[in-house]
């Protein structure tokens, strides 16, 4: 595989995965949502902008 190929099926994958998240989330009340869990980012809030921060990081370094 090349390495074009290879980031190209890196993206598609997080896309899927980024899809599934959103969408598994999408009927979690806000309250809920921003409750501090406990987790390394405290709520599901904040794991989600978390992913939303790396995913705009990596394609800054791509995209500039």
């Amino acid at each position: 595989m090349t390495m074009p190929a290879l980031y190209q099926a890196f993206a598609a994958y997080n896309q899927a995965m980024n899809r599934r998240i959103y969408e598994l989330c999408a009927d979690i009340p806000d309250m809920k949502r921003r409750t501090d869990y406990g987790a390394f980012f405290k709520s599901v809030h904040g794991t989600l902008n978390h992913l939303l921060f790396g995913d705009r990081a990596w394609m800054n370094r791509f995209d500039g």
